[in-house]
């Protein structure tokens, strides 16, 4: 009876195996580059490492002060090479040609160890500012996305960014690590933090970028996301695809950009 039993429970078994099928997980549908590229009016690039999303415009088709901006960075940085003695951020911004300059900012899930998902830049292109923001769609961009800033990173001389020596440049070297790329750290880096801090430590109630911006540049931010949700708005963007969740953090992501201009120029006192 017992052989009889098992024997039974075999094939029902067998049956049940047959009429269902083992499921596997299904990509959620794309909506894909062409709506991302119409919300944001960006591309999707085609590279030999992946696909990825860019962004792309000059400073001056986004910022309605761009002009001004630029002629007072211009002014700044002709003089940063008189004031070298008063911190070393000066001597590296006075000896390198402005279009080897790159401001950076990432845009993660996390900290270190999980993936990064954006990287803004900004650079001078001889006539103007350019902004350019590199996005992975989904997780499996990231190394494409690595991939470009690898090779856009060989014409770099000097890096500037705000808090990139603690986390920025470890967080983009690690991930290159990880998907077996390899990096060159630029001759020079321009942590804004640190003079930032020397500056206005004691004058101002901290000094994280929104609270310079709010004070230096006498701006406060609408529509923006609070940096804390950032990571969680990427994760459903993944999932569902709709460019609605992702707009605004390309907007942070610019709004740091612009913020590290200015705040250089502050720093300059021009």
């Amino acid at each position: 009876m017992a052989a009889m039993l098992t024997h039974d429970l075999r094939e029902q078994l067998r049956d049940l195996g047959r009429a269902r099928p083992r499921t596997r997980w299904r990509q959620p549908p794309r909506v894909g580059a062409r709506s991302l590229s119409e919300a944001l009016d960006g591309a999707v690039t085609s590279t030999r490492h992946g696909d990825f999303f860019v962004w792309e415009k000059r400073l001056s088709d986004t910022y309605s002060d761009a002009s001004v901006l630029v002629e007072r960075l211009l002014a700044g940085l002709a003089a940063a090479g008189e004031r070298r003695d008063e911190h070393p951020a000066f001597g590296l911004l006075a000896d390198a040609p402005f279009e080897r300059v790159v401001w950076i900012d990432l845009e993660t899930t996390g900290l270190h160890g999980r993936p990064l998902f954006m990287i803004g830049t900004m650079w001078w292109d001889g006539r103007d500012l350019l902004l350019r923001q590199t996005f992975a769609r989904d997780y499996s961009e990231e190394r494409a996305v690595l991939a470009d800033f690898k090779q856009a990173a060989r014409e770099v001389e000097v890096l500037v960014s705000f808090n990139g020596k603690s986390f920025d440049w470890p967080y983009l070297r690690d991930r290159m690590i990880y998907h077996r790329l390899s990096s060159r750290e630029p001759a020079g880096h321009v942590d804004l933090l640190h003079p930032s801090r020397r500056r206005w430590r004691g004058v101002l109630p901290d000094c994280r970028l929104q609270t310079l911006e709010r004070h230096l540049c006498r701006r406060v931010r609408r529509g923006d996301i609070p940096g804390a949700e950032i990571p969680q708005r990427y994760h459903e963007f993944v999932h569902c695809q709709d460019p609605r969740l992702v707009a605004p953090i390309f907007h942070h992501n610019r709004l740091d950009l612009v913020t590290m201009a200015e705040l250089l120029i502050a720093l300059l006192d021009v």
